[in-house]
Order: C-alpha cells, then structure tokens, then sequence
C-alpha cells in the first residue's frame, strides 16, 4: 500500500510540475506576444497618401471659385494613366509628374448602383497606325473597351457615356469634335455611382432653413434632418470647422462615405491651405454618433448641380504641356504615326445629394489629333448643422481613395423645392 500511495504522490507532483511549466510559458508568450501588438492609439490612427490626397484636390484649388464645384479625381486619374500608357520622353515624364505618387484602386462594377468603365474609340482609317501593345495594355490594365468608329456623328461615344453613367452624364462631345477628321483617338473613362444611406432621411424632416451665403446674405435652403446614435456617422467640431461624415450602403464589399467640411471662415479662402496633414487630422479627429451621449442631430441642405472643369487649362497648370505641342508631344508607344498629340480634354460631373442617397457621375475625355496645333491656353443633440459653403469629399472608406471632390455655396431653394413635399 505504501508503495502505490508514494507512486500515486509522484505522479501528482510530476502532473503539477508540468502544469506550472505550461503556465509559465503561456504567460511569457503573452508578455512577448503584447510587446509586438502596436497600441490601441497606433492601430486607429490613419496614415493617408499624401500624392493621392494632393492630386485630388488640387483641382479643387485650381478652380476656387464662389461657385458650386464637382469633379471626380478617380475618373481623370483613370484617364490620365491610360494617356501616360502611350506617353514616352519628357510627355510621359510630365504626365507622371502631375500624377506623382498616386495610386488607382480597382473597383467591380455593381448593376445599378456602381460603374466605372474605360474605353478607346479609334477612327476606323486610323486604326492600323494604332499599336497592338498598347491596345492589349489599356484592355489587361483597365479593362477597356476598344472600338472602331467612322466618327460620323458623336452619337456613339456619347451613348457610351451616358449608358455608363446611369444616363447622367448627356452629349458631352459635340459632333463637330468628333467628326472633325484630324482627331483620330477619344481616351475615355466614365464613373457613376447611385447609392443608398446606410440610413436614410425621412422626407417627412425636410424643410426650409437658413443657409448663411459666401456674401453674408441668406437663402431658405432645403434642408435634410435626422437623429441619430449609429455607426454610420461621425463628425468632428473645433472653433475653426464642423464635419460630418456619412456612411453610405454597402454594396458587394464595396463602401462609400461622404464627409462635408464647413469652416467656420470664408470657404474659399480655407480651400487654399487645406492639404493632406489636415484631412489626416480630421479623420483621426472623428467621432462616432454612436458614442455620444444622445446621439447626433444632423441638418443639412439638399443639392443637385453639374459642373465642367476647365479641364485642359487645369492639365497645363499641372506641368502637362508638351502633350498639347505639334512638335514636343511623344507618344510613340500608342502610334506608329507621328506627329500626335492632345487635341483637347474633358472632364463634366454631376450629384444628387437627397434624403434617399447620392447620384454622382463623372466623365473624362482626352482626344488625340494630327491636326492643328490647338491654341494658346485661354483665361478663363451634437447639433451638427451644415449652414454656410462647405466643401465635400466621396471616398472609399476602407482605402480613403477619393472618388469626387467638390463646394457647395447654394445648395437647393426650398422655394424650387416644396411642391415635391406638399403630399406629406
């Protein structure tokens, strides 16, 4: 018996031993495991890609006007790219220049709701000069479409635009661009998106409220209310600005989000000095309905509008000139024929900021000539309350590539606007 019971101690001892080792060690790969874990303030802090945010406002600043403003940075960066694609010598070095660091996301097409889409229309006598590398490139890159036309009529290239837009973006090309036989070669990309809130405004709360103008009068602007404790908005509030960031619908991984940043000084004023340091801090700075107290109580204007840059002017300020130069634009790697070179450019946007969501939609048109050389540049509870010009931004909200930019000084007129909600 003594001898099983001495046995029986060994082994229990043993069992403990054993237990302690496995404790001992479990707790020594936690402590290492912690070390290499970053902070909780390093995890949530977003890092921003200062090329990406650069280019997409600049436009913005080169344009800063007392005036409601949209364009798309994504639509033209599509455009420009596939330009660079047949670019070579000092036009190519210009053209990334002005893109710099930028990167360009790829994004799946979602019926009705997200389209994004590029093509090449080569005039139908031309289309053998075109070389085969730099088609395959544009259809393997950005999945293009590559089409031959008379060029008869700008019919065909506007239909495109239009059907790729959820029909938003109308006869941007005029036929006497198009039918014009020194152009040879449309660049193409169209962008629409027509999404849902995460959580929509009831039409209900909608009514005229003061929206305080650039000029220090007023209008009775229609105005979206709601309340709300989700995780679908944030906002930030200091003595210099207000922002409100919204969530869009989730579509097939795919997720938008607007923010609207109102300064407390003059809008345009502001536009000049905002860069990527302040966005950063701004994003960082967000916080959550959902963490208040009572929630957030948003007010803020309806707006539809479109708006053409002066997209070709804008292109020259950014360094890109020889592209528009008879005899300094290089793009032998897209012609076997030269001289080729930027006959013009294009780029029109539209939005429909309402209770149900946003419509937005973008075009970008960069056609290729042998003809003249163009012309010489021409001059041309949280009451989160969006009351005077604000800009606005819609961007991706896992990546923050940005899709549109733009300003709204005048938003819609409750005056225009109530008819539509005297059935309630």
């Amino acid at each position: 018996m003594k001898k099983k019971s001495l046995i029986v101690v060994i082994i229990v001892i043993i069992i403990i031993c054993i237990g302690c080792i496995l404790f001992l060690m479990l707790n020594k790969n936690k402590e290492e495991n912690k070390k290499l874990e970053p902070s909780k303030n390093e995890t949530n802090t977003i890092k921003l890609n200062s090329s990406d945010i650069d280019f997409s406002l600049q436009f913005l600043k080169m344009e800063n006007k007392i005036e409601n403003v949209v364009y798309s940075p994504l639509s033209i960066k599509y455009a420009l790219q596939m330009l660079n694609d047949g670019a070579s010598g000092n036009t190519k070095t210009q053209i990334e220049k002005a893109l710099g660091n930028t990167s360009l996301g790829k994004y799946n097409n979602i019926d009705k709701v997200l389209s994004l889409a590029n093509a090449l229309y080569i005039r139908n006598d031309y289309s053998k000069y075109v070389k085969d590398d730099y088609n395959n490139n544009l259809i393997s890159k950005y999945n293009a479409e590559v089409k031959y036309d008379d060029f008869k009529s700008a019919y065909n290239i506007n239909n495109w635009i239009e059907n790729k837009t959820f029909g938003q973006i109308k006869n941007l090309l005029t036929d006497d661009v198009v039918t014009d036989y020194e152009n040879k070669m449309f660049l193409i990309n169209a962008l629409a998106i027509d999404m849902a809130w995460k959580n929509k405004f009831e039409e209900k709360n909608t009514y005229g409220m003061t929206f305080y103008l650039e000029n220090n009068q007023e209008m009775n602007a229609t105005t979206m209310r709601k309340t709300t404790s989700g995780d679908d908005v944030s906002y930030y509030k200091d003595d210099d600005v207000t922002v409100l960031n919204m969530d869009l619908e989730e579509y097939e991984d795919e997720q938008l989000e607007f923010m609207a940043i109102m300064p407390n000084s003059n809008l345009s004023d502001y536009i000049k000095n905002f860069n990527t340091e302040k966005l950063e801090n701004i994003v960082n700075k967000l916080k959550l309905a959902s963490e208040t107290n009572y929630g957030v109580s948003v007010w803020i204007p309806r707006f539809s509008y479109d708006y053409k840059l002066d997209f070709e002017n804008d292109l020259k300020k950014l360094g890109i000139t020889d592209a528009f130069k008879k005899e300094l634009a290089d793009f032998s790697n897209m012609s076997s024929k030269t001289p080729l070179w930027v006959g013009g450019a294009l780029h029109k946007a539209n939005v429909d900021f309402s209770e149900k969501g946003i419509k937005a939609a973008a075009a970008t048109v960069i056609y290729m000539t042998v003809g003249i050389n163009p012309s010489e540049e021409k001059n041309k509870p949280v009451v989160i309350e969006i009351n005077k010009p604000f800009m606005y931004l819609i961007k991706d909200k896992k990546t923050n590539e940005i899709w549109f930019v733009g300003t709204v000084y005048k938003p819609n007129s409750w005056e225009d606007d109530k008819k539509d909600y005297e059935y309630r």
